[in-house]
């Protein structure tokens, strides 16, 4: 699996204001070989489970790929 500058959005809807786009992740890169383990590290809500979630071309509700390329034995998934 080959990940390259990755970018995830999403859009927000706060009390009192227009819903507006914000950019979750930006420009994550990563090649990952068969049979290797990666591991991300980083605070609560830094997005390391949306990323994982987005290499298996997974979004939750609301959450978007907004660029970049998740490539699977070739193919831009």
């Amino acid at each position: 699996m080959i990940v390259r500058n990755l970018d995830i959005g999403a859009t927000v809807y706060p009390l009192g204001e227009d819903p507006h786009d914000i950019e979750i992740v930006k420009g994550i890169s990563f090649d990952l070989e068969k049979g290797q383990v990666i591991g991300l590290i980083g605070e609560s809500g830094a997005g390391k489970s949306t990323i994982g979630l987005a290499a298996l071309a997974y979004g939750r509700g609301g959450v978007r790929i907004t660029g970049g390329q998740v490539l699977l034995d070739g193919k831009d998934i």
